[in-house]
């Protein structure tokens, strides 16, 4: 019974906050409802031959709903004052290299990344991050001379372990990532993985080959880059709100393989080219374009 009811209670929540009587941050706090799936075990476990199956089931829903009302509600300060929110800002140099291989593994709150507006000289990135202490991302960045630069980003403990479950933190701060790259600097390979992140990705003056973004129970708006030559862009998505912005005068070709999604494309830039594919009419002869390969589950896609 765990499994369809929970797919029940998805799908109002989906339907609620679509139709304007939830609010749409609502996604934001549902990892935190991951344990009440052992709950919802445990009581099928205990209880599934001793009551009716509807008596059954109108326990689980309530206890589903008790849960998301409780997830959403602002937690009272038990120190009677509200603490300092942890900030910190990490500058990564080049080190000898002359491209880079960036990765963010970032969980939950919000995420941005852009350009730098004044980069110093071998600068590569500037990292600015407020929030709980423990998701705090911690940079890891290895180069070789003439070769490219491996930049990690990964939430660990203060302690240096990293934080299991990785949406844990016990805390109702939201956590904000800003990450600013070099436009200078050629990025190889652009690795996001995000959770319930509300993300915005302005690529638009970076210089990316290759992009691998994988979005949970979120919000993302990404803009490709204005003059990156060929980029190579592969989105997946759980339950999230994707919109994607091609910049004028870029082309684009855009494939698409999707369970439960809602896609919008502009047609009149990327007109359809099969059941599955989206083409700009000057794909193969445009200087700048963007390969785009789209697998999602139920997400609402819109393709600009």
């Amino acid at each position: 019974m765990v499994g369809p009811l929970i797919l029940i209670f998805l799908g109002a929540v989906f339907l609620l906050e679509n139709t304007g009587h939830l609010p749409p941050n609502f996604w934001m706090n549902m990892w935190k409802l991951w344990p009440l799936v052992l709950v919802l075990i445990g009581i099928e476990l205990l209880l599934s031959h001793r009551i009716p199956w509807l008596v059954l089931a109108a326990v689980a829903a309530i206890v589903l709903v008790v849960g998301a009302a409780l997830t959403n509600m602002p937690l009272p300060s038990t120190s009677g004052a509200s603490a300092e929110p942890f900030h910190t800002t990490a500058n990564t140099d080049l080190g000898g290299a002359t491209q880079a291989a960036v990765t963010v593994r970032f969980g939950a709150g919000q995420f941005v990344l852009g350009p730098i507006d004044q980069p110093q000289a071998n600068a590569l990135a500037l990292m600015t991050y407020q929030g709980p202490p423990q998701l705090a991302p911690q940079p890891h960045y290895t180069a070789t001379p003439g070769g490219v630069g491996q930049l990690e980003y990964q939430s660990s403990g203060r302690d240096g372990a990293p934080v299991f479950p990785p949406f844990a933190n016990g805390s109702s701060d939201p956590a904000h990532m800003e990450l600013n790259l070099a436009p200078s600097v050629p990025i190889a390979s652009l690795n996001i993985q995000t959770g319930a992140t509300d993300a915005r990705l302005d690529l638009s003056n970076l210089h990316v080959a290759t992009i691998d973004m994988s979005i949970g129970a979120a919000t993302a708006w990404v803009r490709f880059p204005e003059a990156g030559g060929l980029t190579t862009a592969h989105i997946s998505g759980g339950a999230s709100t994707i919109t994607l912005e091609v910049p004028q005068g870029v082309a684009a070709q855009i494939q698409y393989h999707g369970g439960l999604s809602t896609l919008n494309v502009d047609q009149s830039r990327f007109p359809s080219a099969s059941e599955s594919m989206y083409r700009s009419p000057d794909y193969d002869t445009a200087a700048n374009k963007v390969d785009l390969n789209i697998e999602t589950g139920a997400t609402t896609i819109t393709v600009q």
